[in-house]
């Protein structure tokens, strides 16, 4: 799971505002702890769910492990894929697949 990084910001530029922050989708703002519990599985099983879609490990302070909305979306899209008898290890392609369908449907549409 590579997720979309935001642009870096200019050493001069204001940081923004918190409000801003929360509304961002790829802001990671939730520990392993709090992403495990809103998916509903253990710290040790999110670790390595996240690690067999490659997600990329963020620690943006206090070294901790944090993750964004739109990396619990995939998370929860791949415990679904789980739930359903697929394999670990053919998550990660069934996913890749599902996001080529969604973007040629969207290059059709417009």
């Amino acid at each position: 799971m590579s997720p979309r990084r935001a642009a870096p910001r200019p050493e001069d530029a204001p940081p923004p505002d918190w409000r801003t922050r929360l509304e961002d989708p790829d802001e990671p703002l939730f520990t392993v702890a709090v992403a495990a519990d809103l998916l509903g599985i253990g710290p040790q099983p999110l670790r390595r769910l996240g690690e067999a879609l490659d997600h990329e490990d963020r620690r943006p302070s206090g070294n901790q492990r944090r993750y964004s909305r739109n990396d619990l979306e995939v998370l929860s899209r791949a415990l679904e894929l789980q739930g359903d008898g697929h394999a670990a290890a053919s998550i990660p392609r069934i996913m890749e697949l599902e996001r080529q369908v969604d973007r040629g449907a969207a290059r059709r549409r417009g």
